[in-house]
């Protein structure tokens, strides 16, 4: 069952969260996102899980086991950001 903070996550939680996000190297899959004018590409998982974090809710903070790359792929790409794929 997804994390209850998932469904509260918003389009604004995700460029609120690129915003500070430090990304780590990018596996497979990257979120291009556009901040204050300039486009950041961070890995997808890293960023959902903490867009997820950036929601003001009583649900225990998500942790990388509460998701995987493709689920958080499928939901950024819900939200309108464009999703790239490494081979």
């Amino acid at each position: 069952m997804p994390h209850p903070r998932f469904d509260l996550m918003t389009r604004d939680h995700v460029i609120q969260a690129a915003r500070t996000l430090k990304p780590k190297p990018i596996q497979k899959w990257s979120c291009i996102v556009s901040v204050n004018g300039k486009e950041r590409e961070v890995p997808v998982k890293q960023l959902y899980m903490e867009a997820a974090n950036v929601v003001e809710c009583k649900h225990p903070r998500v942790t990388p086991a509460d998701l995987i790359p493709h689920f958080a792929v499928s939901r950024l790409k819900k939200l309108g950001f464009e999703v790239r794929y490494y081979e």
